[in-house]
């Protein structure tokens, strides 16, 4: 268990996907990222590109299956930039990691 499990409303799942993320007022420019959790309540991904909390965001899954019981059951996620961290270049995925809320929350 995690230092911030007690403070969470919903449970996270880990995960290893790949997806795009688009700055919601400019849906033509996405950008490559990787989600590697995810809740009813938000996730968290990676990318390289440099987001402002409180930026409302748009999430495309690369592996979009409606069958699946998993994050890849949406094609498509809405949220917020809740939080983000300086990654630097250690990371494969990005520079940066954020945890986004989504604007309602999704069930699995």
């Amino acid at each position: 268990m995690d230092r911030y499990s007690e403070k969470r409303k919903y449970m996270r799942m880990e995960c290893n996907n790949p997806a795009y993320v688009y700055r919601y007022e400019d849906q033509g420019s996405y950008y490559d990222a990787g989600m590697y959790n995810y809740s009813s309540g938000g996730n968290y991904l990676i990318s390289d590109e440099k987001m402002d909390i409180g930026q409302q965001v748009y999430i495309r899954i690369k592996n979009y299956d409606k069958a699946s019981k998993g994050v890849e059951k949406y094609e498509n996620y809405t949220g917020y930039v809740k939080w983000s961290t300086e990654l630097g270049t250690s990371h494969p995925r990005g520079q940066y990691g954020y945890g986004i809320e989504y604007a309602e929350p999704v069930y699995y």
